[in-house]
């Protein structure tokens, strides 16, 4: 099968393919058939999801100045720019093959990067606002530098993707749904599930899990 290492793993167009339609799934589950019509601006929500991961940089001169930076949370962040990122495709018509060559050419950019995580999340959120443009070679070196390769990438794209219909589906659109419960946020939990589940994760047994942890957590 045709593709390129991304991490070790063959990243071919057929996964860059289920990705946009569970992206275009979402954003109907979210908006409606029609929801490029309402043009959201998601130069705006990847410009804030690249000032949340700085956020957890520890960047602070004046603020818990030996902390270490959350890895497990910056990964997440960086899967939300991706699921953002994955929309203004889908709104802009890009097609998978389109979004292959130009991986392609990132994965290129990730070769001795000349830049930390901040300045690429700097470079990436301002590009994205300011051009229009998603730079994805910021976002690989990004990527790279979170120790995330294409495998994790694509496993935690998967399951974000479970979270965002489950708070969909608890009333998050409404205002209803509560981000943080039994003491953690709802990423925190995903993540320890992810872990437990290991192998055997799938959309269902995730969702399923989900679900029961909420519930015990009183809702």
């Amino acid at each position: 099968m045709q593709g390129f290492s991304f991490g070790g793993i063959m990243l071919t167009i057929k996964h860059i393919e289920e990705m946009f339609k569970l992206q275009e799934q979402l954003e109907v589950h979210i908006s409606g058939p029609d929801w490029r019509k309402y043009r959201h601006d998601y130069r705006l929500c990847i410009h804030m999801e690249c000032a949340e991961i700085i956020d957890h940089m520890g960047w602070k001169h004046w603020k818990d100045v030996n902390a270490e930076p959350n890895w497990d949370m910056i990964a997440m962040e960086l899967v939300d720019v991706w699921h953002f990122a994955l929309a203004h495709f889908l709104m802009h018509r890009m097609t998978a093959k389109v979004l292959y060559d130009d991986l392609i050419e990132a994965q290129s950019e990730c070769t001795n990067p000349k830049v930390n995580m901040v300045q690429a999340c700097v470079g990436m959120g301002y590009s994205m606002f300011m051009n229009d443009l998603f730079p994805l070679g910021n976002f690989a070196i990004a990527c790279d530098l979170a120790g995330m390769d294409f495998d994790q990438l694509y496993v935690l794209y998967i399951s974000k993707n479970v979270l965002n219909r489950f708070r969909q589906d608890h009333g998050y659109k409404e205002g209803m749904y509560m981000k943080s419960w039994a003491g953690k946020e709802d990423n925190e939990h995903l993540m320890e599930l992810c872990k437990e589940l290991k192998d055997e994760l799938t959309a269902d047994k995730l969702y399923f899990q989900l679900a029961l942890r909420y519930k015990l957590a009183g809702h």
